[in-house]
């Protein structure tokens, strides 16, 4: 009869938890996630219109024109995937690396349109890149940041821990 006692707790030991497992509510909130995301959907776009730019070109008529245009279409869509799969994988270096790199670009567009070569649609697409840009590296940087205190903070002490809670094992 003691044994389906309700006030008995279970022979049953508790299975060991991975120690590496995180909270749940330790996650990153979503203001610092959606700007990484972002960041890198925007280069992976990036990186399908070059890899689409390349195959056009591969199709066009022109013979040796095309050959030296292909070879820098395809490095600029590897280039493209590869930081989108680095800011997806959320390195800090990465995306110092593509904010470099709207840094030269946007210096490319202020020099088009001193020269009078610029366009309203240039202009629009180099603030949307260096917009998303500089919000996926800060939110990088702060996800590391957000990691950091997740690790340095002690274990959050759960019920089923406390000793007056532990099965009674009967030997």
């Amino acid at each position: 009869m003691e044994d389906n006692s309700p006030y008995q707790a279970s022979k049953v030991a508790p299975t060991a938890q991975r120690s590496s497992r995180v909270d749940w509510r330790d996650e990153p909130p979503r203001e610092i996630t959606s700007p990484i995301k972002h960041m890198w959907i925007l280069l992976a776009v990036l990186g399908s219109f070059s890899v689409i730019g390349a195959v056009g070109v591969l199709f066009m008529r022109g013979g040796a024109f095309n050959a030296v245009l292909l070879a820098p279409m395809l490095i600029l869509a590897c280039v493209y995937l590869l930081l989108a799969f680095g800011v997806y994988k959320r390195s800090r270096i990465v995306a110092t690396l593509v904010l470099s790199f709207c840094g030269l670009a946007v210096l490319g567009t202020v020099v088009n349109i001193v020269t009078g070569q610029g366009s309203l649609v240039g202009i629009g697409f180099m603030a949307i890149f260096t917009f998303v840009s500089v919000r996926g590296t800060l939110a990088t940087y702060r996800y590391h940041r957000h990691m950091a205190n997740v690790r340095t903070r002690p274990a959050r002490a759960r019920l089923s821990d406390d000793p007056a809670f532990a099965p009674k094992l009967d030997a």
